[in-house]
């Protein structure tokens, strides 16, 4: 065979190549449901305790009716000593889990998300002097029910959940084991939207 028709052979190829990638570059900027990026803050606190953290997230809608992706915790809370407690305490949580939401109908969803939170834990007694320190892991499964919209355009939802696992170090827990309700609000962008001028 020819370096001419080896030549001839493999510009065909490359040239096939080339289309292949421009369809599927066409075809991912056409995408009607993108992949979402966003989350929520959480701000909170009383008399003697304050608490601030994010809840980033990243999301992907499968049909009208399912949304899956995964998702972070940072977060930091602290409580002060007072008349009634000498304790005073420093906790920062962070954990990664996956979640999935169906959405039975328009506006309303159901979520399920299993998670992991790493928590490093400060402690002072404040009348007597003394402190410790620990670390610790725990797995929790949320559930809830939330209100929201999405779609190829972004996100927005509020929803309040509970922790179904019985795990006494988990972020979401008392300290007499109760579960305590996790409210969540946030929203999120399409970070893969169609190009202008896109054919």
């Amino acid at each position: 065979m020819s370096f001419k028709k080896i030549l001839s052979i493999a510009f065909v190829l490359f040239a096939s190549t080339l289309v292949a990638q421009t369809t599927i570059q066409t075809n991912k900027l056409l995408n009607p449901r993108p992949i979402l990026l966003g989350g929520g803050v959480v701000i909170g606190g009383s008399a003697h305790s304050f608490q601030i953290g994010l809840n980033p997230e990243l999301l992907k809608s499968y049909t009208p009716y399912l949304d899956g992706g995964v998702s972070m915790n940072l977060y930091y809370e602290a409580y002060n000593a007072f008349e009634l407690n000498p304790i005073r305490s420093r906790n920062f949580h962070y954990g990664i889990g996956t979640f999935a939401r169906v959405w039975p109908i328009e506006s309303l969803f159901i979520q399920l998300q299993p998670e992991y939170n790493w928590t490093a834990s400060s402690q002072k007694n404040v009348e007597e002097g003394t402190s410790a320190s620990i670390k610790y892991g725990a797995g929790s499964l949320l559930a809830g029910i939330g209100y929201g919209r999405h779609s190829k355009d972004g996100m927005t939802y509020m929803s309040i959940m509970f922790d179904l696992l019985n795990d006494a170090r988990s972020p979401y827990r008392d300290s007499y084991n109760r579960a305590q309700p996790i409210f969540r609000a946030g929203i999120g962008f399409p970070i893969n939207v169609k190009k202008r001028g896109a054919q």
